[in-house]
Formats: structure tokens, sequence, C-alpha cells
């Protein structure tokens, strides 16, 4: 049995009634004791996530350009955004910096070139987070979804991610 006070560990699983509950959303806060002295977790509060941001080419370490911008909606917040681009998909570590933290994930996109312009779509998983977003997490597991466009000459990059995450 834990402390009271202590934060309940993420992704627990329970046992109950002979089955086993996996708690999909992370649970937040200290616990408070029960009817029967024994602590309860509250339910994590949900958000959607719905941000645009603007990037530009700020340096590149082998094959990864860094893009470094502002993240508006959700949060507005830096964000920075290690970019590889492969023949027909991209691959990225997304950080951005609210206030109180940092949430950090990684994107996979398949991705087409018309002229100048590369198109990317695909899914960015949520890694981690620190501060106040240490415990945060995709809902049900379900990744958010990202595209966005790269314009090939001066790799400009503009970027939407939106999906629901729990833990914040």
């Amino acid at each position: 049995m834990r402390a009271l006070g202590k934060p309940i560990p993420a992704r627990r699983t329970i046992p109950a009634c002979g089955l086993v509950v996996t708690v999909a959303a992370v649970a937040l806060g200290a616990s408070a004791p029960g009817s029967a002295g024994r602590p309860v977790a509250r339910t994590a509060r949900i958000i959607r996530i719905q941000e645009h941001g603007r990037l530009k080419f700020t340096s590149e370490r082998g094959a990864t350009l860094i893009e470094r911008g502002t993240a508006y909606g959700t949060y507005t917040a830096t964000m920075i955004v290690d970019l590889t681009i492969h023949p027909k998909s991209v691959t990225a570590t997304v950080t951005i910096y609210p206030h109180g933290g940092t949430i950090t994930g990684s994107a996979n996109a398949s991705y087409r070139i018309v002229k100048n312009l590369g198109y990317f779509g695909g899914t960015l998983n949520l890694g981690h987070g620190t501060g106040k977003y240490s415990h945060i997490a995709e809902v049900g597991h379900k990744p958010l979804g990202i595209s966005g466009v790269i314009n090939r000459e001066n790799f400009e990059v503009e970027v939407k991610a939106n999906g629901e995450a729990a833990g914040v």
C-alpha cells in the first residue's frame, strides 16, 4: 500500500473482481481516503489538443533538419522539431515548451512531393513530458494526427496537430 499524498504511478494495472482493469488515462494528483480508508484515484483531465505551428530552418544534423518556431492553439509556445525527410515518409521528434514544462513526441508520416512543396500526414505519439506535463499520455493509446507542408526551397514548415491527451 502506498502512502497518502504520493503520486499514483502512470498506467497501473489493478485486479478487480477477477478481472484486470487497465487504467487508460493517467491518474493525477494525490489520493483521498475512500469510505474504507483506502486511496481513491481521481480521473485524469482530458484535453483536446489543436496546434498550428510555423517553423523555420535553423540548422541540420546529418540528414535531420532542425526547425524552430511557435505553436498556436491549445498552447502558445516555442516548438522545436528534428525533421528527417525520407523518399516517401517523414519522421520527427517534436518538443513544445508550454508554461510549466515540456511535451515531447515522435511523428511518423507519409510524404509526397508536388512541385516545390512536400506534403505530409500521419501520427504523433506523445513520448513524455516534464513539469506539470510529466503524466501526459494519449487517450486510449490513440496517437494524435499530424499534417503539414514543407517548402523544399527554404525548408520552412507549416504543421498542424490534433487529438486528445490526458494527464495535463
